[in-house]
């Protein structure tokens, strides 16, 4: 029985789907961050090694080299995986590995390769016209010159203003201060430089997107403004893609990633910004499957398995991993 894995390696969360030849899924593990520009190649080999442990233990299958695996990755930009192959070669065993960025799963799963406009927002954010002939890439600079509208971006944007409020250098929102506060257990806002200067700091900033929006839900007016500007930032970058983009035709947007799942603040927001800043998206969509899985169907994919890839898809339909 030939085995195939498929990787969603991001900045805060790796996933991981084991299948067979036939597309049957049989198991799936999550782990920590394997973004390795960021966090580091130690912590990223124990994410994609503890994924796939996890994955190959669900499944009840000793851990052995798989025919083919596809890593997707968020530190890999689209068609340059080639250069990232040797540190991923060191904790996937597979004897063939195809190391690509995290939009593509995306892409293929949503639109299986047609022209489309594909946004995450995870940990960082990045914005692609995906055709065939070519692609137009748009944000993706990174924590320190962008990533705007991503949980990082969020996260940071409230911690500044956090920081902000407890010093009274701007009105204070005293419920969503003490938010912040409860978040990291602290009794004091200056506590939280102590907070973040240890561990992944970056993973720590991102996770209070979460908060954010769990606070926008429950009506709290200065975490849906900080809501309002990441949704903001995506729309500007979708619109900045389609302008680039060489072709004239409407083109459905796929978004992906926790923050942009229908039914949180920023899905619906930007369906209702979108039309005031281009009319070259014909309808927005949440990635019809888990990135791990599409991941896993494009190992497949790359093997001549469609049939199975398609059965892999049809079986991890709704599921998150």
């Amino acid at each position: 029985m030939r085995l195939f894995l498929g990787f969603d390696g991001g900045g805060t969360k790796t996933a991981c789907v084991l299948c067979d030849e036939a597309g049957m899924l049989l198991g799936a593990g999550v782990s920590g961050p394997s973004n390795y520009l960021y966090c580091g190649k130690e912590l990223a080999t124990a994410s994609v090694t503890e994924a796939q442990n996890q994955a190959f233990q669900q499944a009840g299958i000793p851990l052995q080299r798989v025919d083919t695996a596809y890593m997707a990755s968020a530190a890999i930009r689209l068609h340059n995986g080639d250069r990232h192959m040797p540190f991923f070669q060191t904790c996937i065993d597979a004897g063939h590995l195809i190391c690509e960025s995290d939009i593509y799963p995306i892409w293929f799963g949503g639109a299986r390769e047609r022209p489309a406009v594909v946004s995450i927002a995870g940990t960082g954010s990045t914005t692609y016209v995906c055709r065939k002939e070519g692609f137009v890439r748009v944000g993706g600079w990174g924590p320190l010159l962008g990533d705007e509208g991503s949980g990082y971006d969020i996260g940071l944007q409230a911690l500044r203003l956090t920081a902000r409020m407890s010093d009274g250098r701007v009105g204070t929102d005293q419920n969503f201060v003490d938010a912040i506060l409860q978040h990291f257990a602290l009794s004091d806002a200056r506590g939280m430089i102590r907070a973040l200067n240890s561990g992944d700091t970056r993973s720590k900033v991102a996770g209070v997107a979460r908060l954010v929006t769990e606070a926008a839900q429950a009506g709290n007016r200065t975490a849906m403004m900080l809501l309002e500007n990441a949704a903001e930032q995506v729309v500007c970058a979708v619109t900045a893609a389609c302008v680039q983009d060489t072709g004239t035709e409407p083109l459905p947007l796929i978004l992906s990633g926790s923050l942009l799942q229908p039914g949180a603040p920023i899905f619906s927001l930007i369906q209702r910004m979108l039309p005031a800043y281009t009319d070259r998206i014909s309808g927005v969509e949440y990635a019809a499957f888990a990135p791990a899985a599409a991941a896993a169907a494009l190992a497949l994919h790359s093997r001549g398995l469609d049939t199975a890839a398609e059965r892999l898809l049809s079986q991890a339909g709704g599921v998150q991993i």
